[in-house]
């Protein structure tokens, strides 16, 4: 079978200078566009794409409804998972303390909400400990370890960290502690001393699931441990759990850690959503109201509502707000954490809005200083930069100057705490971990999109050149343009509810198999209209020759190059590239345009 292949849309530089490429279908693959149509009904706007992705005829069936059964691995092949699993079922039979030592993410207070739900429902007292990101940092501490040990706890869950914590770990050996680990971060080849470590990045478990995040790691743990207590009959006067009712946590984990959405993630994700449409998790359903979602779920309001927020607690807050709320029964105290939880997220994206003005002003400094040339790599740092929002200015930086960008917060006892987030084709997690054995940076680790590390301020200059030189060398010198690949050029009366249900109904979209998009060719910009708390947000409707009209949106246009071109837009035509969503208000369904990029149309 073959693919299409693509051809460059424009000779023109669109508005953020990236290329456009249009998918190439000749006449042996629009046979098979139409037969798609045919047997699927699927739009033929939309078919050039799974074509692209590599999706044959045998795939559709479960491309389209992704079964669980079908992609989820057998438990135990995992190396230590049912050892863990055993020592964790012993604690339960006698129902014994458990500790739970998470992160102060999305994946971490995900993960964190479903092993205490589950240990609780079973009888269980659960300790969790979430840790403070300014006075603790990230991953296990001796000093809280010990801190759930004194509560009683002698057997702890780390989720989400620990596969780094060699000194906090060893530290707990000496007080007849036992220590699980489930994490999905890169290991170092040495691996730190816990009872069990479950991790699908170990070199020695089972492959294929290297992708997962945490969340997707603790749901495939607590399969084996449901197994482990059915064999010893501990369900036999009790009903057993539904373990399928955490699936809306697991997509929450999976979409906010921004894995690929690929193979079981994306079934994870698929029966997520389906699963929070129900609104039976309080606490998804406090935020979500609290958010004003009017539209059934989808990866997007995962992504950029419920995330966002939940992320703010540890950011600028409580850091165990997040995995509180999501473990909430009572509606009425979901609601009060949701808008606490709310109230900082507000306040996040004030500081982040001042952060981003003197990130930028550094970095335009740089390349001044540098030729007008962006270097491969930007490193910025600053005393007054908050710590925990420098991670969302990093990726925003990343997207506005197509680099790896790292960002450090030096804090009062003179350490320096980065955040790094990277472009395609440079794994920063790799290179923070060569950085960490080459005695450049103290600690850190990550994926290959983003990571984490602490640094010694005099040491900053030494990792710029080390990155930038390591960055050189993966692209030789030259880093790629951003490419966006559109699956069709349509008109504005193609872009139907049927249309925007059909790409829905393929769903769900994110890394690895992003969302379709489309240009909308030689299109005039009316009603345009700032909105937001600092108007950095716009909304506008274009219409064509046909004088058909479509709504249009883009977020975060403030620090965007598309910004100028809304100076000057009045009677010149454009070609629009985007995503196609469907927009629910007042009960009633519009299509909507979401904005990526501009290219200046030719005028006939």
């Amino acid at each position: 079978m073959t693919y299409p292949k693509t051809k460059l849309f424009s000779s023109k530089s669109s508005a953020t200078n990236a290329d456009w490429k249009l998918l190439l279908i000749d006449d042996s693959l629009k046979r098979f566009v139409d037969y798609l149509y045919q047997k699927y009904e699927i739009p033929t706007f939309i078919s050039p794409y799974l074509l692209f992705k590599g999706i044959n005829l045998d795939q559709i069936d479960d491309f389209i409804s992704p079964k669980l059964k079908n992609l989820l691995p057998e438990p135990f092949l995992f190396k230590d998972l049912e050892k863990g699993v055993t020592r964790l079922a012993a604690e339960v039979e006698n129902s014994r303390p458990i500790g739970i030592f998470g992160d102060y993410d999305v994946d971490g207070a995900t993960s964190a909400a479903m092993i205490s739900s589950y240990l609780e429902y079973c009888g269980c007292n659960t300790f969790i400990h979430i840790p403070d990101r300014f006075l603790e940092g990230y991953g296990p501490n001796e000093k809280a370890l010990k801190a759930l040990y004194s509560k009683g706890a002698e057997l702890i869950l780390t989720v989400d960290c620990g596969i780094s914590s060699f000194e906090p770990l060893k530290a707990m050996s000496a007080v007849n502690l036992d220590l699980i680990v489930i994490d999905h971060h890169n290991p170092d080849i040495m691996l730190p001393p816990a009872y069990a470590i479950i991790n699908p990045k170990r070199v020695d478990t089972k492959k294929g699931y290297e992708d997962l995040c945490a969340a997707g790691v603790t749901f495939i743990f607590l399969i084996g441990l449901n197994r482990e207590l059915r064999k010893k009959g501990f369900f036999k006067n009790k009903k057993e759990p539904d373990l399928f009712q955490f699936l809306d946590l697991v997509a929450l984990g999976t979409v906010c850690d921004v894995v690929p959405l690929v193979k079981l993630n994306r079934a994870f994700v698929k029966q997520g959503l389906s699963i929070m449409k129900k609104r039976e998790n309080a606490g998804i359903k406090a935020l979500s109201d609290i958010s004003s979602l009017n539209n059934a779920p989808n990866t997007q309001a995962l992504g950029f509502s419920l995330g966002p927020r939940i992320n703010a607690g540890g950011r600028i807050g409580n850091s165990e707000l997040g995995v509180y709320l999501l473990k909430e029964t009572d509606e009425n105290k979901a609601f009060e954490i949701a808008s606490k939880l709310d109230d900082l997220n507000k306040k996040r994206r004030f500081l982040t809005t001042e952060l981003e003005s003197k990130i930028i002003g550094q970095i335009e400094k740089i390349i001044s200083e540098n030729n007008s040339e962006v270097p491969s790599a930007l490193v910025v740092y600053g005393n007054d930069f908050h710590e925990g929002i420098i991670g969302i200015v990093a990726g925003r930086m990343k997207e506005l100057y197509n680099r790896p960008v790292c960002i450090i917060a030096i804090n009062q006892n003179g350490i320096g705490k980065g955040s790094g987030r990277s472009i395609h084709g440079i794994p920063l997690g790799e290179i923070i971990l060569e950085a960490l054995s080459l005695n450049i940076i103290n600690s850190g680790g990550g994926h290959d999109m983003a990571a984490g590390f602490t640094i010694d301020p005099n040491n900053i200059n030494n990792f710029t050149e080390y990155i930038n030189r390591k960055v050189n060398n993966l692209v030789n010198a030259e880093i790629p343009k951003v490419s966006y690949i559109a699956t069709s050029v349509i008109p504005i009366s193609a872009c139907t509810l049927d249309l925007a249900e059909w790409l829905d109904k393929l769903g769900p979209w994110g890394p690895g198999m992003e969302e379709p998009k489309f240009i909308i060719p030689n299109s005039k910009i009316s009603s345009f209209r700032r909105f937001g708390s600092n108007n950095e947000h716009a909304s506008f409707y274009i219409n064509d020759a046909s004088s058909k009209k479509l709504k249009v949106k883009k977020f975060n246009l403030l620090n965007n190059a598309l910004n100028k071109v809304f100076d000057n837009y009045e009677n010149v035509n454009f070609n629009f590239l985007g995503t196609l969503n469907v927009d629910t208000w007042n009960n009633t369904k519009s299509i909507e345009l979401m904005l990526d990029d501009i290219i200046y149309a030719d005028v006939t």
